[in-house]
């Protein structure tokens, strides 16, 4: 009994070691099912990876296009649409001066808060410029991911900025005119179009940082339609609100408001059909901040540059009304408009090849990123070398556009010329400063322009008419002399920047 006990028992082991061998067989054949499944799979996703890398590269104008053609591609629509702008700037202007009988005090009150439209548009650069370029830079490096952040971070952030700027200009609107000296039917007017201009400036700032990622993300021609769009879109209400409700000022600044939000919206609806816009994705504070700060430290630098070109126009009035110079103040009003007209394609320029410095940076292409500085800065310089002939010599017809008298135009001519000596300089600093902020040197381009327009140019515009009129320099005005300051700055700053080491 106890052998066949024990026989059974040694069966039932035998059997129970084959059963486990075999479980053992199935699960070693089930993995290696598995793990060719997975290659296969994996095999499969690379090939798609790659497929989609050849298309991206096929289709990236970055890489398509050479450098002459990049520049071309970028800076013209980036040119245009400066002009464009700026001239929807005025048209606001232009319809304030054809209001019947309120005219006169709807101009005045254009003129008066034009600083404080000045700093709004100054607000805007600071994310509205840096998020495209961090997202071109981004491109170079084929980085997905990360373009996706930059691009949820700093629309965020141009949102929230750009609200409580105009909360705060709401807010103190009253103490801001009060500064700048607005009374009577000037000030209720001006507090009119305030009241809109707060609300139209975030649709604004967002349109803005979004026209740059289009321009970014390779279609710069797109940046052309939309703001033409909105600034036919802007004539046509200006008529409407105008000529036939009559609704005065609040009429013209809700015109404005109906454009930015078309400038907005257009722009919006492209990103989203071109599958550009934002793809849901989580997003840490701890990723956040260094983005955030990178964008900061970028488009400081544009808005320290607007602004200060704001605070220089008004220590130049001041001079000149300490002087008791009244026709100067007017000639210089129309200098200063041919010299940001002049100004404006330079900086549509470097605008628009921002995007194409930041891919090469991303991609470490310094080859084509050196080639690229040479040929900026060549036809920068060419352009403003003619412009700066032409108008020296054609002076007298070009200021005759803006008026009649003939005294203003004399002062104009002098003024303009002396302006201008020092215009030729302003291709390569707009260029050197391009390349610094895209070059991670966007502390340095921000120390000197300070140095430019502060350090240098407000002290001389107080140093220079004392002089003159101590010395008796060159038998001219010491009014006169206050435009001096300009070139001379811009000759002396072009030193630093030049000493600047720009990768």
């Amino acid at each position: 009994m106890d052998l066949q006990v024990k026989k059974i028992k040694k069966n039932n082991k035998r059997v129970n070691l084959n059963v486990q061998k075999f479980k053992e067989e199935l699960i070693e054949k089930r993995e290696e099912c598995l793990s060719s499944k997975a290659d296969e799979e994996e095999s499969r996703t690379s090939a798609a990876l790659c497929g989609e890398d050849d298309r991206q590269s096929r289709n990236n104008v970055f890489e398509k296009k050479s450098i002459n053609q990049l520049i071309l591609y970028f800076s013209i629509p980036a040119i245009i649409s400066l002009l464009l702008e700026s001239f929807a700037s005025m048209i606001d202007t232009a319809f304030a001066g054809h209001l019947g009988s309120i005219s006169s005090d709807a101009l005045s009150a254009m003129g008066i808060i034009g600083p404080i439209l000045s700093l709004l548009v100054a607000a805007q650069l600071i994310f509205g410029v840096s998020t495209g370029i961090v997202i071109a830079k981004e491109m170079g490096e084929n980085n997905p991911q990360k373009i996706n952040n930059t691009f949820k971070t700093g629309l965020y952030s141009t949102i929230i900025f750009s609200s409580m700027i105009s909360l705060i200009i709401f807010i103190g609107q009253d103490k801001l005119l009060d500064i700048i000296g607005a009374a009577g039917t000037v000030r209720a007017l001006a507090k009119q179009y305030l009241d809109i201009a707060v609300i139209f400036n975030v649709f604004s700032s967002v349109g803005y940082t979004l026209v740059n990622n289009i321009r970014s993300f390779g279609y710069p021609k797109i940046e052309i339609i939309v703001v033409t769009s909105a600034t036919i879109i802007n004539i046509i209400f200006n008529v409407l609100f105008t000529f036939v409700f009559n609704m005065g000022i609040v009429g013209i600044a809700l015109a404005t408001l109906i454009s930015e939000i078309s400038y907005t919206l257009f722009a919006y609806i492209f990103l989203v059909r071109k599958s550009l816009w934002i793809k849901k994705s989580s997003i840490t504070l701890k990723e956040v901040k260094p983005i955030l700060i990178f964008l900061i430290k970028i488009g400081f630098v544009q808005f320290l540059m607007q602004a200060l070109n704001s605070l220089n126009g008004f220590t130049v009035n001041k001079i000149l009304i300490n002087y008791g110079e009244v026709l100067y103040i007017g000639a210089w009003a129309i200098c200063n408009s041919i010299y940001m007209m002049l100004l404006l394609p330079l900086i549509g320029f470097t605008e628009g090849i921002q995007s194409v410095i930041a891919y090469y940076q991303g991609s470490h292409n310094e080859e084509k990123k050196r080639i690229l500085k040479s040929k900026t800065l060549k036809y920068s310089l060419a352009y403003s070398l003619i412009t700066t002939v032409v108008v020296y010599v054609f002076a007298k017809g070009i200021i005759g556009i803006f008026t009649l008298d003939k005294g203003i135009i004399d002062s104009a001519i002098s003024i303009t010329r002396i302006m201008l000596l020092g215009f030729p300089f302003m291709g390569a600093i707009y260029t050197l400063v391009t390349f610094m902020q895209v070059s991670g040197q966007e502390e340095n381009a921000s120390k000197l322009e300070f140095v430019r327009q502060v350090v240098l140019f407000i002290p001389l515009c107080i140093i220079i008419p004392i002089l003159i009129s101590k010395f008796n320099i060159i038998n001219i005005e010491p009014s006169l002399g206050v435009f001096f300051a300009m070139p001379i700055s811009n000759i002396i700053s072009l030193f630093f920047y030049a000493g600047a080491r720009i990768r």
